[in-house]
Parts: structure tokens; sequence; C-alpha cells
């Protein structure tokens, strides 16, 4: 169903169901554990906390670490990661080699504490990997991604 808006802009809004999404897709706190997040990165986190849904965000998943450590794994539909990817690649992040169709990772705004972001195109849409704050390095984001990858 679309609708035209002020400003000559097109809305339209899909309907998907969580069955053809698959439960995991949905669910991005089951994609990842916080004992794979602590055996890749060597950061001890909690359990995740789901976010709230926004347009484009299938999941969205926080777990929180030391000091202002956060890593956060969102699950995106692939317009939105296409989007993602080509506004990063035009901001200077570097292509990632090795996971996804397509991925690129930079170093993630001062406002988040630093850290890093691994965003990825997949079969299913794409993800983007956060190690936020302090620990958050090229190393980790891309570690924690190859194990997203593996779980999808």
């Amino acid at each position: 169903m679309c609708r035209v808006v002020p400003l000559y802009l097109t809305v339209c809004s899909v309907l998907i169901s969580a069955a053809a999404l698959g439960a995991s897709g949905l669910d991005a706190c089951a994609i990842l554990s916080a004992a794979e997040i602590t055996k890749v990165t060597n950061i001890a986190v909690g359990n995740g906390a789901a976010g709230a849904a926004i347009p484009g965000v299938l999941g969205r998943c926080t777990w929180t670490g030391p000091g202002d450590t956060k890593v956060v794994l969102t699950l995106a539909d692939a317009p939105h990661m296409q989007m993602t990817v080509a506004v990063q690649e035009r901001a200077g992040a570097t292509v990632v080699m090795g996971v996804g169709s397509r991925a690129v990772g930079m170093k993630a705004a001062a406002f988040t504490g630093g850290g890093y972001i691994v965003s990825v195109l997949d079969s299913k849409g794409g993800f983007g990997v956060s190690v936020l704050g302090p620990e958050g390095t090229p190393e980790r984001a891309l570690a924690l991604a190859r194990i997203v990858e593996s779980h999808r």
C-alpha cells in the first residue's frame, strides 16, 4: 500500500510475516550470544537487550560490556543495508573481504564513544555489527560479523 505525502514522496508499506523472514531473522539477540562475543573479542558482556523496531530494521540487540563498551547487532532489509553500505563507502569506509556479498568497515562516530562498525550485505538483506567504545577494533567487529554470517 502506497500513499503520497508532502514533498512529493511516495511512502509504501510492506507487510512481511514473521514466518516468511524466519524467527531468527527478527530476533537479533538469538543470532549472537554473550558467550560468543566474549570468546571472540575477550570483552565480557551481559545478556543482550532487544531494541525497538524502526523502519528498515528487522531486529536489533545490544550487549553492554565494561566501561562504555557496547556490542550492537542490527539486522536490516536489503534496501536499507544497500543504502547504508553506499553511504559508508562515500564516507571513506574500507571494503571488507570474506563476509557477505559486499561489506565495509569504518570507525564509529565519536559521539558513540568511538569503536568500529562492519556493515554487510547478504542473501537475507544485511546486518551491521558495531563494537562501540574504547574496545572497538576492526578485528573484533569483523570476527563478530563472521559469526553472525555463519548463523544466518
